[in-house]
């Protein structure tokens, strides 16, 4: 796999991926589940998630699929989890939970946002995307907003406040949407809070979501760079992550470096050196997309926020100072009340762009 790393003040070329959505006219749904009929609910007795990698991995697939559970319980319905499903063709599995009889698809990672926009339109099977508005095509396709460069501006209030050297990092296991809001959210939060941080920025590699030793190599060089908060975007690459930061903290006379995930819990394994950590609770919207569904008013762009608790930060552990607790209420009060507006950059060069803006190169 290829791997890349990026500083700012460099240029760099990015290959943009063209994507279009044929405009197909909806087939016979797969056996087992009726079509959507626009202006008609469905009765909703079973939702399938689809996650590229594995539902224990105490990031973005098991928060999806944990939250997906949940809401069935509550609502008396079945749960039916696909898991580890890569980031080839899904369509295979996705006419496997068709026939099994979903009512609804949701599919869990950015790189499914063509596939199963298509599948949905071929089948009429509902199904629910990932950052892909242009999709949206009522009682049919919804899309996912996971506006989470707010609760990532949180993070970097966190991570200027406790900031020894004055250098954090970012490490990122690719460049989907999702962790290009972030990036650009906790860079905002760092320059608001410390105008003269310096911020580094690495890329693992295209897609190396599940790269652990390629992501331990890479923290292990910010941190080499005298960074001592990293904030790690990698689903299964961050436990290489924490991994590099709990080698330096062990090292005679390092300065403690401090690690900031994304998107789970890892506290009680690594408590000693998680921070913080961005939580994703799509319950609230996988409640909603349900009821839309039995109303018939499904197919639309469901947001997740600081506001409405869709996305917020992992408490500080409680000998955290008081001082950076205040700074992140407050943060979190006055983007809640729009004092703070929060780029919202999904394309990696437009990021890129931006994080040069924030932190030139000297």
């Amino acid at each position: 796999m290829r791997k890349a790393r990026f500083r700012f003040g460099i240029a760099v070329t990015m290959l943009a991926a063209a994507m279009q959505l044929g405009v197909v006219a909806p087939a016979v749904a797969q056996q087992g589940t009726p079509a959507a009929t626009p202006g008609k609910g469905v009765n909703v007795t079973q939702v399938a998630i689809v996650t590229p990698a594995s539902r224990t991995n105490q990031g973005w697939d098991q928060q999806g699929a944990d939250s997906l559970e949940a809401v069935a319980k509550d609502e008396g319905i079945k749960a039916v989890v696909a898991e580890n499903a890569g980031y080839e063709d899904i369509t295979p599995t996705l006419k496997d939970l068709a026939a099994g009889g979903a009512n609804l698809i949701i599919c869990h990672a950015s790189g499914y946002q063509t596939v199963c926009p298509e599948f949905a339109k071929d089948s009429g099977v509902p199904v629910a995307v990932i950052e892909n508005k242009a999709a949206v095509t009522p009682n049919l396709i919804s899309d996912i907003e996971t506006q989470a460069q707010e609760v990532a501006y949180l993070a970097g209030v966190v991570a200027a406040k406790m900031t020894k050297t004055g250098t954090v990092g970012v490490v990122v296991s690719g460049e989907p949407p999702t962790w290009n809001y972030m990036t650009v959210g906790f860079a905002e939060g760092v320059h608001a809070t410390k105008p003269d941080a310096k911020l580094l920025y690495s890329v693992i590699g295209e897609a190396a979501y599940d790269d652990a030793a390629g992501a331990k190599r890479v923290t292990e060089q910010e941190l080499a760079a005298d960074a001592d908060v990293i904030f790690g975007m990698g689903d299964g690459a961050s436990f290489g992550m924490i991994q590099a930061v709990e080698e330096h903290n062990a090292k005679a006379g390092a300065n403690k470096a401090w690690f900031i995930d994304v998107i789970g819990d890892k506290r009680e394994q690594h408590g000693d050196v998680l921070l913080t950590s961005v939580l994703f609770d799509y319950t609230g919207i996988y409640k909603q997309m349900i009821q839309d569904l039995r109303d018939g008013t499904f197919g639309k762009v469901y947001t997740m926020d600081v506001a409405n608790k869709g996305v917020r930060l992992l408490d500080l552990p409680s000998d955290a100072p008081q001082d950076v607790k205040d700074a992140v209420a407050q943060a979190e009060q006055d983007i809640v009340a729009g004092t703070i507006k929060v780029d919202a950059i999904s394309d990696a060069a437009a990021m890129k762009q931006k994080l040069q803006e924030l932190f030139p190169q000297k």
